[in-house]
């Protein structure tokens, strides 16, 4: 619970971020570029203004320390036990997608020369974050965030099994969520895995909707029914992840052969584009 309500925090904040700031220059984004400069928000909002400026900082600021701490807390061993990594993961994808869109807004939807690379490598990483969010998430993970071994996976499935066999509806479930995902196959490619997917999660929403109809059908008392439709859903979760985890692996290996040449490209054009704007004379309130 502690967690959803975290995430709804960051995702308060970041909506509210991105909405005051394209209400509060609506009229100068949608002007033609040749009208800006005609325009009483010229000064604060034109890529140099105090404003703009301002955003560009504070963006970039959000993405180097969403990349710093999420690596260091990854890497560092002695580090392993301060917070979940997912929380961790939680904060760098906040970051990291709230900062490129402040860039975005510094820019005024206009980029060109060593800004416009550096804001599409940018824009590429932000991107790629999001499909490699999509693929951690099917990894199965502890509560910490690590990678199950395979022991670990077999105990999750022996505690989700205890609980669905304390009572005859329990054990109905079982048979049918076992039933339903027994003619599945491991996919072998990465169109398979594709299809594996989605029907996968069809299995899964009929089997919350089967689960939820028999259990509202059955005299179980609300406590228990809570324990099984939880036991149910991350029985089905876990065969699910389990049929998919050899190709997500490959395809996670994968992502991380775009993701991290794309996040060098990011900051090494970000560095020439700063030292060339301090070179040219451009300055914040310093």
């Amino acid at each position: 619970m502690a967690h959803k309500v975290f995430i709804a925090f960051l995702i308060f904040i970041g909506c509210t971020a991105v909405l005051a700031i394209g209400i509060n220059g609506i009229d100068y984004y949608s002007a033609p570029v040749q009208m800006r400069a005609f325009l009483p928000q010229h000064k604060f909002l034109k890529p140099s203004g105090v404003f703009s400026h301002g955003l560009g900082i504070v963006g970039t600021s959000m993405i180097i320390i969403g990349i710093i701490i999420y690596s260091t807390r990854k890497r560092v061993r002695a580090l392993w036990n301060l917070g979940k990594l997912s929380v961790w993961l939680e904060v760098h994808i906040f970051l990291c997608l709230l900062g490129p869109i402040l860039v975005i807004y510094h820019t005024t939807f206009k980029a060109g020369g060593i800004a416009a690379i550096s804001l599409w490598s940018m824009l590429s990483v932000a991107a790629s974050g999001v499909i490699g969010r999509f693929l951690y998430v099917l990894i199965p993970r502890t509560s910490a965030g690590d990678q199950m071994t395979s022991h670990q996976i077999n105990e999750q499935f022996d505690a989700q099994e205890k609980i669905l066999l304390e009572s005859e509806i329990g054990r109905d479930i079982r048979r049918m969520i076992d039933r339903s995902f027994a003619e599945l196959k491991r996919p072998e490619n990465i169109s398979q895995t594709i299809g594996t997917f989605l029907h996968l999660q069809r299995l899964k929403r009929n089997v919350r909707s089967t689960v939820n109809s028999a259990l509202r059908t059955a005299a179980v008392e609300r406590t228990s029914t809570r324990m099984i439709v939880r036991a149910a859903s991350a029985r089905a979760t876990l065969i699910q992840k389990s049929l998919l985890l050899i190709q997500v692996e490959r395809l996670f290996y994968y992502w991380h052969a775009i993701h991290l040449p794309f996040t060098a490209i990011m900051l090494v054009t970000l560095v020439v584009h700063v030292g060339v704007a301090l070179w040219l004379g451009y300055s914040w309130v310093f």
